[in-house]
């Protein structure tokens, strides 16, 4: 059986769409595998950016609480060392401590220390708010109901990210407490 040349033509033209339709279906597929591709590299640059955020703000609240630490044990191995300027040891009043209320932190702002530039940006300006330390002096009761001979304090520092604004009010951003117990005879 032969076919003449206008039924070959037909044939071929049938082909000939059905593989403009998969090059589109297939255009269409890598189209989208593109678009998720990048949307998944915008979410990793996103988090990443978060953990350096946070990150930072932990090494400022690391920073505040090394130097209260210092300035402490400094001050009570030799009376003669002086703390920093604006730098004040609390007596914990009765109830809960200084350093754990975010109204002191934010409004009262009793015995907060803020680091100074120095300390914390050095030669190039990281933070735009440098961080903050609260020490309070404990009373520590023994077993037996006896205050003890050690001096304890309680040392609370707050970091911020490099993106939190100055000022002293409730912070817009990144925000890290650390807390330490020192202990000195």
């Amino acid at each position: 059986m032969t076919t003449s040349p206008i039924q070959r033509r037909q044939g071929r033209g049938r082909q000939r769409g059905v593989v403009l339709i998969i090059a589109l279906v297939m255009l269409v597929i890598i189209s989208m595998l593109a678009a998720l591709s990048i949307r998944n590299a915008q979410s990793s640059e996103g988090v990443s950016g978060n953990v350096r955020t946070t990150q930072l703000a932990t090494e400022a609240a690391e920073i505040a609480l090394r130097i209260c630490e210092s300035s402490v044990i400094a001050n009570v191995k030799s009376p003669f060392t002086a703390l920093p300027t604006g730098m004040t040891i609390n007596s914990v009043p009765a109830g809960t401590p200084l350093g754990v209320t975010t109204t002191n932190w934010d409004s009262t702002r009793t015995g907060i220390y803020v680091l100074q530039d120095s300390d914390v940006n050095g030669s190039s300006t990281t933070y735009q708010r440098n961080p903050e330390c609260v020490i309070e002096r404990l009373q520590v009761v023994s077993s037996t109901g006896t205050l003890t001979t050690t001096t304890t304090y309680l040392i609370t520092a707050r970091g911020f990210g490099p993106e939190v604004a100055d000022g002293t009010g409730r912070p817009t951003g990144t925000e890290v407490f650390l807390q330490s117990t020192l202990e000195v005879e």
